[in-house]
């Protein structure tokens, strides 16, 4: 009955405590609670601040970029001269003049509205009329309004840039308007203003739309401006007079509005309320760049009480539990453990002899060679299985010497040197040694043991295993030798491989030679050609010209119908004339020989523009003066790597880089010519493309390989293409 009742008051004290620690704890978390929403409102303030003025500042370079545009001073000066002229009765300035500059005026304005993704742009004259719009086609459009009363006018036209927040007098929606005034061409006069206006619809949704609590933007009257919420948009965050009220209205940036009171009053510091009298909790910070203006962020006391006290009643409510259970286990295991305690003892000591039992019958009939000795190294105890390896009984083995069963050299080794290592460390491991068995046939064994220590730590007695390797060794040895052999013909077969890439590279040497041959001579026979087509057939055409120019005169007085037939051929014998020439340029251009590899590529590459619409870019440093040799090569590579992206790539721009480097050669080499060529096309994959192997890409790497350099491909699909050849030039080049 007194156990009874000891518990009993230990499991009240029990549970008396543990609700007082909740409530100090709950109390504690409450007010903790509530600074970290302070602190974590400050930073996401912070943050927001960051943000809204990044977005509020986005548009004020390209306002900027806007007004220094020569359109718009031509479009205020047409203006104003129109307006002088029309008053003096003079009509001067011809209407299609005056069409076209409104409509190129009207093309800009359009490009920045659309490029910016903002509400419109539009430019005012110096009294603050519009006289051009991005919403001139629209129901609200800003063409002939004044603004000269907007203060982002009268700023700008004094000559500073200006951000203003307001709620458009037109089209009655909320915007942030960018003023930058228009000098005149001697950039002495301001003559107007450009004015781009972004929607704040679009800040809010981006900023705004997942904050938590409610997120305010005030203006210094406490004008909402911006909010998250939206019934909140457009109304006064303090109640304010009548007279406060008239004097926002007349600054009309929010226009005539009849203004409602959110409803929220001050309280003590920190804290607001509504007129539910629900209360909040109130951070502020001033918006930067915009004197007056703040961030305000209210945050529901009442959500930052639910969202502490659900999960503190989920907690406290399943500790309670568990007391209870806990509480009610202790009772009935009080009552029971000293049964349980004697109980436990009888059945440890079944279960000792059980195991003892189990360890004999492991020991005796494992199929490892199991052994133990003492102190002196004389055998107390071995296995079944280790009688039965070395052919003795028991009673021929218990009591007798281990070393009596090694080889002379493994007992010297046992003796000198394992055993006294084992009886000081208490375990050794992989220890070999040699095994006689009683027909004295020799086995190979790795010993390995555990010492078993007394009270002291002392080491009384081993508990090794034996583990038969004679097979392995025997495996382990024959394939020493098979390793030998195998060693011996590797050495005899890398001779041969040697003997046969010799033979491969003397003949891919005699290849190299035969294709450089082909291609000089290929070269030689292009000049050749060239040259005649540029001399004979050149000289015989210009001849031809010069007869029908002749014939042309003659005929004109005579027959008209002859005379205009006569002029026909002598276009197009201009034709031929030209035609020969391209055909002798492509073949063997003659500034390669002449003037260098640079000009000649210069030369190729604007022949190439004007043959497509592709925008060309070609950079290099300065070239030294290079062998034909190379300067073919690099010439012939470059052509042919832009005839492939002309015909395949659907590129749009080309880039050629010739450049000249010394860094890095050796003491044979003075310079390192690096062409590079690479579009913005479409690309191409080398794995499994049979075009990849075509004779255009294979021709290039042939003329890098021969002229002793390299060339190397890079491209993927929808990645672009580059091609990059390094040629490195020897010093008596």
């Amino acid at each position: 009955m007194r156990l009874r009742i000891i518990i009993l008051v230990l499991a009240i004290l029990a549970v008396l405590s543990a609700s007082a620690g909740g409530g100090l704890y709950y109390h504690s978390l409450k007010q903790a609670a509530f600074q970290q929403a302070e602190n974590h409102a400050n930073r996401r303030l912070e943050l927001f601040n960051r943000q809204l003025s990044a977005s509020l500042s986005e548009h004020v370079k390209p306002v900027k970029a806007l007004a220094g545009l020569q359109e718009l001073e031509y479009a205020l000066q047409m203006a104003n001269l129109n307006a002088i002229r029309t008053t003096i009765g003079n009509s001067v300035i011809d209407s299609t003049i005056k069409l076209y500059t409104l409509n190129n005026l009207n093309s800009i304005l359009d490009n920045f509205a659309n490029a910016l993704n903002i509400e419109v742009c539009y430019l005012l004259n110096s009294k603050g009329e519009t006289i051009a719009s991005s919403n001139r086609n629209d129901p609200d459009s800003f063409v002939g309004k004044n603004f000269s009363f907007r203060p982002y006018f009268v700023e700008a036209v004094e000559g500073r840039p200006f951000t203003y927040l307001a709620l458009g007098t037109t089209s009655n929606k909320r915007g942030v308007y960018y003023s930058h005034h228009v000098y005149n061409s001697q950039k002495r006069e301001i003559i107007g203003v450009a004015v781009i206006k972004a929607s704040v619809e679009l800040i809010e949704s981006k900023l705004f739309a997942d904050s938590e609590g409610i997120l305010l933007v005030t203006d210094p009257n406490g004008v909402i401006f911006i909010s998250n919420s939206q019934e909140l948009k457009l109304t006064l965050l303090w109640k304010l007079d009548k007279t406060e009220i008239q004097k926002i209205n007349e600054t009309r940036q929010f226009g005539d509005i009849n203004w409602n009171w959110s409803g929220f009053s001050p309280l003590n510091y920190g804290y607001v309320i509504d007129r539910n009298r629900k209360k909040y909790l109130y951070s502020q910070m001033a918006l930067d760049g915009y004197t007056g203006w703040k961030i305000v962020h209210l945050r529901s006391l009442q959500e930052i009480s639910k969202e502490l006290a659900q999960p503190f009643l989920r907690v406290i409510g399943q500790i309670i539990i568990i007391i209870s259970i806990f509480i009610g286990i202790s009772v009935f295991i009080l009552y029971k453990k000293a049964i349980q305690e004697i109980s436990k003892r009888k059945k440890a000591e079944n279960e000792l002899r059980l195991s003892e039992a189990r360890y004999r019958h492991i020991y005796h009939n494992t199929p490892v060679m199991l052994h133990s000795i003492d102190t002196d190294g004389k055998i107390i105890g071995v296995s079944d299985f280790w009688l039965e390896k070395m052919g003795y009984a028991r009673d021929e083995v218990v009591g007798k010497t281990l070393t009596d069963f090694y080889s002379d050299d493994s007992k010297k080794y046992a003796e000198e040197v394992v055993f006294p290592y084992f009886f000081k460390t208490g375990f050794c491991k992989d220890v070999p040694y040699t095994y006689l068995k009683q027909n004295g046939e020799k086995i190979e064994i790795l010993l390995s043991c555990y010492g078993v220590r007394d009270e002291e730590g002392k080491v009384v007695r081993s508990l090794a295993v034996s583990v038969d390797v004679t097979e392995k060794n025997q495996a382990q040895h024959d394939l020493e030798l098979a390793r030998e052999r195998l060693s011996r013909y590797s050495l005899d077969l890398e001779q041969q491989v040697e003997e046969r890439t010799e033979e491969v590279r003397r003949v891919q040497d005699q290849l190299r030679k035969l294709s450089g041959n082909i291609m000089a001579a290929h070269e030689n026979e292009r000049r050749a050609v060239a040259r005649e087509l540029h001399d004979h057939l050149g000289q015989v055409l210009t001849a031809l010209k010069m007869d029908g120019v002749w014939l042309e005169k003659y005929l004109e007085p005579l027959d008209s119908n002859a005379a205009e037939r006569a002029s026909r051929i002598c276009s197009l014998i201009d034709d031929t004339i030209a035609d020969v020439r391209a055909m002798a340029f492509r073949l063997r251009p003659g500034l390669l020989d002449d003037l260098g590899l640079v000009d000649a590529l210069e030369s190729l590459i604007r022949d190439f523009e004007k043959r497509s619409d592709i925008w060309f870019l070609f950079r290099h440093t300065e070239i030294p003066e290079i062998d034909d040799a190379f300067a073919t090569a690099l010439y012939r590579i470059a052509q042919e790597a832009l005839t492939n992206a002309l015909k395949h790539s659907k590129a749009t721009e080309i880039s050629v880089d010739l450049s000249a480097d010394s860094v890095g050669l050796s003491a044979n080499f003075k310079t390192r010519l690096s062409l590079t060529i690479e579009d913005n096309g479409c690309g191409f994959s080398s794995v499994g493309n049979k075009e990849y192997h075509g004779l255009g890409l294979t021709g290039m790497k042939e003329r890098a390989t021969l002229a002793g350099g390299s060339l190397d491909i890079f491209s993927a699909p929808d990645k672009g293409t580059k091609i990059v050849c390094k040629l490195d030039i020897k010093s008596d080049c």
